[in-house]
Formats: C-alpha cells, sequence, structure tokens
C-alpha cells in the first residue's frame, strides 16, 4: 500500500516520508516552507490537507526523499535534460512553477552538465503571494548558495545566478493566478516525459535512493577524474559522513534497519557495518535510534566514493560464545562475558554469595 494523498495535481506518498521510516523522526522542512499550511502532522505522521493545497509546487524541492510530487512538472527530468535545452533562464512566469520545486541537487546538476550559468528569475519572489512571510523566498536564496558554494569547491566556474530587477508588477494574485495555470497547462507538453522518469525510478525494486542525489552522483562521474582535489576535511551542508565507536556499538543492528537510503549496512557476516557517504542524506535517524550512542557525524567527505558509492567499512566485531549465557556477542577484549551477563552480575552479584562467605 503506497498511502498516496492527492490533490488534484499534487500528491504526497507517506511511505516515502522520514517521518513514516522512523517514529521519532521530527523532520518538519515542507511543513515551514508551505505558504498556505497545507501539510500537518496527525499523529506524529505528515498529513496532505487537500482542501488547503493550491498546487504551488514550493515544498517539492525541500523534501529529501522526494516523497512530495506534483504531476504536471518533475524537476529531475528538467534538471536531466536542461544541457539539451537553449533557454538558462528559470522562471516561474515562463518555464517552471515555483523555484521551490528545486533542491540544490537539481541545481548543481543543471550548472554541472549544461556547462554554463544557470538563472533564476527572482524579480518578483518578495512581492509573491505565496512568500507572504518570506519564508519560502529564503529557502529558495539559501539554495542556490549552497549550490554555488558547493561549485565554488569543485572549482567550476559556472554558477546559479539570479536576477533580482523587478518588471512591471501585475496585480499579485493575477500573478499567482497565471503561475497556477502555466503549471496546469503544462501536463500536456513536454514535461509529460518528465514525469515519467521519476516515476519509472520510483517503481525500480528496493529503490530507495532519491532521484535527484542519483542524478548528482552521475554528474560528478562526469567531471571528478579532472578535479584536482576530491578529499576535502570540512563538512559539507550537502554531503554528510559518519563514524561508529568501536567500544560503544553492541551491532545490534538497529541502524542499518532503519536507515531510509541503506547508507548504513550490515557487512555479509553480519559482524559489522558498512557505510556508503553517497547513499546518505543526513536524516539523522541513525544517530537518534542508537541507544548507545555510538554513531556520530563525522567531518569530511570524497567525491568519488559519492560518485561511485564506495562503502567504507566503520566497524567490525569477533563474534565469540559468552561463557555465561553461551549465546554470541561481540567481543572488544577481556573476559569473554556478555554486557548483559556482566551488568546482571554485578547487579546482582549478593545472590550469588553463599552464607559461608557472609
Amino acid at each position: 500500500m503506497n498511502f498516496i494523498q492527492k490533490s488534484n495535481l499534487f500528491s504526497f506518498t507517506g511511505t516515502r516520508c522520514l517521518r513514516n521510516e522512523y517514529f521519532h523522526n521530527d523532520c518538519h522542512i515542507c511543513i515551514d516552507v508551505c505558504p498556505k499550511n497545507a501539510l500537518h502532522i496527525v499523529r506524529n505522521k505528515l498529513t496532505l490537507f487537500e482542501n488547503e493545497c493550491v498546487e504551488c509546487a514550493g515544498c517539492i524541492g525541500s523534501c529529501p526523499t522526494e516523497a512530495l510530487e506534483i504531476e504536471s512538472f518533475d524537476p529531475n527530468g528538467f534538471a536531466a535534460s536542461f544541457q539539451h535545452q537553449n533557454e538558462s533562464l528559470l522562471s516561474c512566469k515562463s518555464s517552471t512553477p515555483c523555484l521551490g520545486v528545486f533542491d540544490v541537487e537539481h541545481y548543481s546538476v543543471m550548472a554541472l552538465r549544461a556547462k554554463r550559468n544557470v538563472v533564476c528569475d527572482m524579480s518578483h519572489c518578495s512581492s509573491c503571494v505565496l512568500n507572504e512571510k518570506g519564508d519560502l523566498e529564503s529557502v529558495i536564496r539559501t539554495k542556490v548558495e549552497t549550490a554555488n558554494a558547493f561549485l565554488e569547491t569543485l572549482h567550476v566556474e559556472h554558477r546559479i545566478e539570479t536576477i533580482e530587477e523587478k518588471e512591471d508588477e501585475a496585480p499579485r494574485r493575477a500573478l499567482f493566478r497565471k503561475g497556477l495555470e502555466k503549471v496546469k497547462e503544462s501536463i500536456v507538453n513536454e514535461s509529460v516525459a518528465h514525469v515519467s522518469m521519476t516515476a519509472a525510478h520510483h517503481k525500480l525494486p528496493d529503490q530507495k535512493m532519491p532521484l535527484k542525489r542519483v542524478l548528482l552522483k552521475n554528474s560528478l562521474k562526469e567531471i571528478v577524474g579532472d578535479l584536482e582535489t576530491t578529499a576535502y576535511e570540512h563538512s559539507s551542508p550537502l554531503f554528510f559522513n559518519k563514524q561508529i565507536d568501536f567500544q560503544a556499538c553492541t551491532n545490534c543492528g538497529d541502524c542499518t534497519q532503519f536507515c531510509p537510503t541503506d547508507a548504513l549496512f550490515a557487512t555479509s557476516d553480519k559482524q559489522g557495518i558498512y557505510f556508503s557517504q553517497g547513499k546518505c542524506i543526513g536524516c539523522g535517524i541513525c544517530e537518534d535510534i542508537c541507544k548507545p550512542n555510538a554513531i556520530s557525524a563525522k567531518e569530511g567527505y570524497d567525491l568519488v566514493s559519492i560518485a561511485y558509492e564506495r562503502a567504507e567499512q566503520l566497524v567490525h566485531y569477533e563474534m565469540v560464545t559468552c561463557h555465561e549465557c553461551r549465546c554470541p556477542f561481540p567481543y572488544k577484549g577481556g573476559e569473554p562475558i556478555c554486557d548483559r551477563c556482566e551488568s546482571y552480575t554485578k547487579q546482582f552479584s549478593t545472590m550469588f554469595t553463599l552464607a559461608k562467605d557472609l
């Protein structure tokens, strides 16, 4: 069952939402950016209020797992085919819905593949009816800045530019209606081909990676061989790294079980854990679910590992039999007794004391 909610052209797939993947996840990005408060938390699950949604697409690009979609426009297909388009301008007046439909990955992919500047028309964002609180414009500008910082790190000359000069302004409601009409009309033009790209990706068996992440990694493959540096010691808002404390980890497997993109996965013998930077979306579920707090963020990332999804073994244990309960456990040195038995014998040591020894 897909748990898909639809409002005409807009849809929300609950099974791809981080809140559905892990009950205690507190992701609320789409709620914060929605200009009409159409997304709410009901019983700790994200729920779409169809009668409040205006299908503006402003929240689409903000979802880290692509649980939000608009049927008439696919940002992944648009970004993938941008290099073949003659026009470099992204504008809700002519070529796209609200620029909030794109994420950092989309902007980066367009600049890397087209090998030219991407121009975003933001001249009317401040006066847009969707931006009454200023949140939507702020989110879009942050994405542009993050994409430009990433392109600068790669020493790529192309950037995401913005147009700030205002044209003759029509009434705000008229602009809003015009934008929505354009989005709905686009369902009959070439953007229908874009829809099939994401739809096909989501139908692949066991496909958990957001397509925008796949597009970025494929774009990196084309240029990573020409980069002077591929490994960086600083942190990034786009890529994430993890580390596991050997002594604290109990090899329970909760982190691998609940990772929504399989960035953390067990070794073939189930006695260790691998981590793939290219699959991590920074949701933080693994750190939150780890009872002994063995998992933590780590600075640094490697573009080769990201592009080719190379995995690093974070921890590996030798399994031995506990001398008390005769159950296998991850051995960390010292007396071969599992944590459970050791804790029990310490807590109830008096139970094992003979009367003659008192």
